[in-house]
């Protein structure tokens, strides 16, 4: 006869095997899985090309100089041409070793609608694109409720976080297509934590950070499993704080918070770890978990609140 005490060990083994699969998931991600960003270096003679939108400030411009330093060719994205020259010319200067490489740049507005996304990639569709990162998007820690803000400031935080890569990605598609042929085209959009817990004031930010996720799943899915694989794939970034330059009130450098350049290696190692979610950064990913898995929503809610009044009125000072 099976012994109560049998019944509970089977019982204990079976509810620890989700954890213990967890545990072992984590470390092979974040501390033994070689990083495979070389599988996007393929295409024809003259390399292959990233994209990263977003790229004049904090985590897109270090993001670049790591992509430069991996062997890639870029194309970036920003919407001063004066910054963005000046960009240019700090990344080559911080990556010597690839002055030959072919750094393009595009400058638009993401905020502003109307966008001719056709003609914006025509200088580019004939190049041997395998990696996008619509980076690009922001918040604000203004502290204003949805009906204090003004009809364009909302269009602005949806354009910049939602439609312009929403577009900018729909008018590539084909040529990622085209170029997936030869090898893997991986598809990255930049998430946010406040996407999992909507934050009290950033309400429209939260909101198009789910799209985003939401949209990564189901283009996934398109080019996958509908009439495919077609060689392209999407991941979202679940990015937590990062201490960039470009923010109202940046945060100083802790292990919560890793620098732009920490952070930016953290995304090329996880580039391609075929999860459709990643957070790059361990530390982020340990947090994320008890957020979303242990904490209940009244605990994150209240503690959320909290950290808003904090960043309001460092804002407000000036900080």
């Amino acid at each position: 006869m099976v012994s109560t005490v049998n019944v509970l060990a089977v019982l204990g083994v079976l509810l620890a095997i989700p954890h213990l699969y967890r545990i072992a998931s984590f470390v092979w991600l974040y501390v033994l899985r070689p990083t495979t960003i070389k599988e996007y270096l393929h295409g024809p003679k003259g390399g292959a090309y990233a994209i990263v939108t977003g790229a004049t400030d904090g985590i897109g411009k270090a993001t670049a100089a790591e992509l430069l330093r991996n062997g890639f060719n870029l194309i970036l994205h920003g919407r001063n041409e004066a910054k963005m020259q000046k960009v240019v010319e700090e990344l080559r200067a911080r990556v010597p070793e690839k002055k030959d490489a072919d750094v393009r740049y595009f400058m638009a507005d993401a905020a502003q609608g109307g966008h001719d996304f056709e003609k914006m990639i025509e200088p580019f569709k004939d190049l041997h694109i395998t990696l996008v990162y619509h980076n690009v998007g922001g918040g604000d820690t203004i502290g204003l409720r949805l009906d204090e803000r003004t009809e364009e400031n909302v269009h602005h935080m949806i354009n910049k976080n939602a439609l312009f890569p929403l577009f900018l990605n729909r008018a590539l598609l084909p040529y990622l297509r085209r170029n997936a042929q030869s090898g893997p085209v991986l598809v990255q959009f930049f998430g946010s934590l406040a996407g999992d817990i909507a934050p009290p004031r950033l309400a429209v930010y939260a909101a198009t950070k789910g799209f985003l996720e939401s949209l990564t799943r189901g283009l996934d899915n398109d080019e996958l499993f509908f009439d495919g694989p077609t060689g392209v794939r999407y991941s979202y970034l679940a990015v937590g704080a990062v201490n960039s330059e470009n923010h109202e009130a940046p945060m100083a450098v802790s292990l919560s918070t890793p620098s732009s350049e920490t952070y930016a290696q953290c995304i090329v190692k996880r580039t391609g770890c075929g999860r459709r979610r990643v957070a790059p950064y361990a530390v982020h990913a340990m947090m994320q978990y008890f957020l979303r898995d242990v904490l209940g929503d009244g605990v994150i809610d209240k503690a959320s609140a909290d950290e808003m009044r904090t960043l309001i009125a460092r804002t407000r000072k000036g900080e």
